[in-house]
């Protein structure tokens, strides 16, 4: 992997951050959560620049896009509300926003049923905050309703071939798996071998789950069955994992490193070390040029890296 470009961002004070993002493939544009600036900001891909802020996200932390549908949603974990955007004519509309549990955090989309599942992270502390899952209606803004997981939630997935969503619980280290479409839903737990699932990802073609656990190893989970696969080393602590399924490569952000953890698949093993910056703990694909954008906090910008030939 190669440097092939910086995109300046607003900047955000000392302890700021990005946190999740996610591309329009559509609309050939980036959105990146910064949730110390109450903001979603949007890069224009083509152009390699930043195009703007969506304001007013208090302490917006998740990011997930359905470009097909045209819908981009957040989770403001700042006001414990998701929104959901209308992607039209070039703008950004947001349609409504939803109560969700404790600090929302990651989401899922199910497409075919329009419905969106917000992990809530729920409060270390204090009576009646626990970590939820809520299901939310999004052609008509309903909540569908709610359930307690057993912990602290972190990144999560719709995978169709099981019509299931799955939910990272950092402890007791786990994947909470629910039946999509199912209200109320049953939360089951399939136990994960390492401390700490943090990152998660799916190769649909395989029916495979990849976790990035915070002990410093990648869990292969394989579906339906639930039994691990492979544990792989990282070179650190992950954070968020992506993987670009027309090259096979799935990525790894290790922040405290400032790097990129490369794996090739089938089986999964590490190819590359990719270097970024000091704290660059999150990342997305852009599928159509084979390139990576990974978020440095202290420069306040957006590192673009190609997976292409030199």
């Amino acid at each position: 992997m190669r440097e092939v470009a910086r995109i300046p961002l607003p900047p955000h004070g000392p302890d700021g951050e990005f946190d999740h993002a996610a591309v329009d493939f559509v609309g050939d544009r980036l959105y990146v959560a910064h949730p110390t600036n109450d903001a979603v900001e949007v890069v224009d891909l083509a152009a390699r620049r930043h195009r703007g802020s969506l304001s007013g996200l208090r302490g917006v932390a998740g990011v997930w896009v359905d470009a097909e549908s045209r819908l981009l949603f957040t989770s403001n974990r700042g006001e414990d509300t998701a929104s959901v955007f209308r992607l039209e004519g070039g703008e950004e509309e947001e349609l409504f926003r939803v109560p969700t549990g404790a600090r929302p955090n990651g989401m899922a989309f199910d497409p075919h049923r329009k419905v969106l599942m917000v992990a809530g992270v729920g409060t270390a502390t204090g009576p009646g905050a626990p970590p939820t899952l809520t299901f939310i209606d999004v052609q008509h803004g309903n909540p569908l309703g709610q359930v307690r997981v057993p912990g602290r939630t972190r990144w999560a997935l719709y995978h169709p071939r099981t019509d299931s969503f799955y939910v990272n619980i950092a402890d007791p280290p786990s994947i909470v798996t629910v039946r999509a479409g199912k209200f109320p839903p049953t939360p089951r737990c399939l136990p994960v071998a390492a401390r700490g699932p943090h990152g998660l990802e799916q190769d649909l073609d395989k029916d495979l789950l990849y976790c990035a656990c915070d002990e410093g190893v990648l869990v292969t989970v394989e579906l339906p069955s639930s039994s691990a696969r492979s544990v792989v080393p990282l070179s650190g602590a992950p954070d968020v994992l992506w993987l670009n399924r027309d090259l096979g490569h799935l990525y790894c952000a290790i922040g405290e490193l400032g790097v990129i953890d490369v794996f090739q698949l089938d089986p999964a093993h590490r190819t590359e070390r990719a270097a970024t910056a000091a704290g660059a703990h999150t990342l997305t694909v852009d599928p159509r040029r084979n390139e990576v954008h990974v978020f440095a906090p202290g420069s306040h910008e957006d590192i673009v890296l190609t997976d292409g030939p030199a």
